[in-house]
């Protein structure tokens, strides 16, 4: 059986073996709650607005002087590749740069409430599966990818909202992405696995199978 893997699926490997294989093999999603729909609106905001500059063949303003390159044109929307044990792995970049040595690189977009001070390590294995598709596509790339995240600021807000970008360059490891895709192919060919020592969501399960109604 082929198994399609993400990003987000690979950190959930990395969180919880036994949620991710009863999500890959038995379909079982994880309880989630309601998504607010901010964040969706602003992503196609600021995709529209890198579209515009896009065009126009220059960085958008927000980014100008912090990213060394142009924004890639004639980029696969999705990237994705099948690996010899048949597992298909894919992602999708919000944009892509192309340096000044024509490598090309991911930039991804993230609205937070504040600038960061360090990569979640979600992210940075978002970047790293980036990478390693590029990589593994034949694209020239390096081991390097941006975080664009946009936070709101203070300010009179009958002027309109005022938000900020801060950019982080990220150094990524591909090598990190072999090693789970090996675990997870593992993984998904072995019974179901233990449930996760400090996974909550296996927590919960088990406290209610001990429950007396």
């Amino acid at each position: 059986m082929k198994y399609k893997l993400s990003p987000s699926t690979l950190n959930l490997l990395e969180e919880c073996p036994r949620c991710f294989w009863l999500y890959q093999v038995k379909k079982i999603k994880r309880p989630s709650g309601p998504i607010s729909s901010i964040p969706i609106k602003m992503d196609s905001i600021i995709k529209n607005y890198f579209n515009k500059y896009r065009q126009k063949g220059e960085l958008p303003p927000i980014i100008q002087g912090r990213v060394k390159g142009q924004l890639a044109v004639d980029m696969p929307k999705t990237l994705k590749f099948e690996e010899e044990n048949g597992i298909i792995l894919w992602g999708r970049p919000d944009e892509y740069i192309e340096l000044k040595d024509k490598n090309i690189v991911a930039f991804d977009h993230k609205t937070k409430s504040k600038a960061p001070e360090t990569v979640h390590p979600s992210y940075q294995l978002q970047m790293n599966v980036y990478s390693y598709l590029l990589k593994a596509m034949g694209f020239k790339t390096t081991n390097k990818a941006y975080l664009a995240f946009y936070h709101p600021d203070d300010c009179e807000l009958h002027y309109g909202m005022c938000i900020h970008c801060t950019i982080l360059e990220v150094k990524t490891n591909p090598t990190h992405v072999i090693k789970l895709l090996n675990k997870a192919y593992n993984v998904l060919n072995e019974p179901i696995p233990k449930p996760g020592y400090h996974c909550e969501y296996c927590k919960w399960r088990e406290e209610t199978l001990n429950v007396t109604l």
